[in-house]
């Protein structure tokens, strides 16, 4: 008998009612019934005092062993997911490594040790330790891929040790994990068009909206990313750059993650601005990157929107999943000390932004 239905047993064979077991132990009413429905359960500290509460033994309130593990990982999820609204990464490693200690076999948490083991290489290691870590986070994901038949997990496990072999220079190893991407049909699409279908009024306009960001800011993503260093980088930043200005004309608000978006194009287009021998306007690119980057910085709490195809939209930072706790000013720093930027580095508005602080 799962947990819920047993303390709602116990909770009847006295008589009693949901609301006497929520005042004795000092809990709300819908506490006791998501219990008993099994829409929650109880924190690990209620286990002993429910159990003395209805007078029976832990074995007897439910089968502890099975249960315990339950509970025991649902506290560490919640321990996980709150990392992401800090961002700290080591504290996510350490979730993640004591929970494969505690349920070795678990492949999800596997693969997120494995996540953290080098999402903390990118954010703090630098020469052997780096190359320790990645190797250590490369054997990770090769294990999930090998031992999961879930393919979600094995989708993330695939594109870690992508990430960790491409890093290595290893993109012929890196290709054959890529043939090992589980077939899942393109039904995503499908799915949102008949969604937005059964929709009607403001309702469906926002999910439309919301919609339209998303290609929007996957398409800037790649634009950037995955031509940073390559000949048409210089065209493909220009593009990205066009973009926002369609979408968002004038004085529109953009916000959230197309900041970062247009701090990091702004500095590619300072770099090929200075190989073209464009000092003034390389200077000026310069100064609306960190000026992006302080926007990104500075959003807090919930905002709207005004751009005209997205004026129905609000967010609240306070539910954003945080990857580091490094500002994007920071990274923009970061990002100039290699020497890719060395030209960008040499601005005087560098050093006016930068090296006068």
């Amino acid at each position: 008998m799962e947990l819920g239905a047993k303390i709602k047993e116990l909770r009847q064979s006295r008589g009693m009612t949901q609301e006497q077991v929520a005042q004795k132990l000092n809990v709300s009413n819908q506490t006791v019934s998501k219990w008993e429905t099994g829409a929650a359960c109880p924190d690990l500290s209620l286990i002993v005092p429910i159990a003395r509460f209805f007078g029976v033994t832990t074995d007897e309130l439910f089968d502890f062993s099975a249960t315990a593990d339950k509970l025991r990982l649902e506290e560490l999820q919640k321990q996980y997911d709150e990392t992401f609204k800090t961002g700290n990464i080591q504290d996510r490693l350490e979730i993640s490594k004591q929970a494969v200690k505690e349920f070795p076999s678990d492949m999800k948490w596997l693969d997120n040790y494995g996540w953290g083991v080098w999402c903390d290489a990118i954010e703090r290691l630098k020469g052997e330790e780096f190359e320790k870590a990645r190797e250590t986070a490369a054997e990770v994901f090769k294990s999930v891929i090998e031992q999961t038949d879930v393919d979600e997990i094995k989708c993330g496990s695939i594109i870690g040790i992508c990430q960790c072999l491409w890093s290595a220079g290893k993109k012929a190893e890196a290709l054959e994990y890529v043939k090992k991407f589980p077939e899942i049909k393109p039904i995503m699409n499908q799915r949102q068009t008949v969604y937005l279908n059964c929709l009607e009024g403001d309702e469906q306009k926002r999910e439309k909206q919301r919609y339209l960001l998303e290609l929007l800011t996957q398409l800037s993503v790649f634009l950037v990313y995955q031509y940073r260093y390559d000949e048409d980088f210089k065209a493909t930043t220009e593009t990205a750059i066009s973009l926002y200005s369609l979408f968002f004309p004038g004085k529109g608000f953009i916000g959230d993650y197309s900041f970062c978006v247009l701090s990091d194009l702004y500095c590619r287009r300072a770099k090929w601005q200075t190989d073209e021998d464009d000092m003034k306007g390389a200077e000026e690119s310069l100064k609306k990157a960190f000026e992006y980057a302080k926007k990104a910085d500075s959003l807090k709490g919930e905002y709207s929107y005004d751009a005209p195809l997205f004026y129905l939209l609000k967010e609240d930072t306070s539910k954003w999943y945080v990857t580091g706790t490094k500002t994007k000013s920071e990274e923009i720093k970061n990002m100039l000390e290699l020497p890719y930027f060395a030209k960008v580095k040499a601005l005087d508005t560098y050093k006016e932004l930068f090296e006068n602080k």
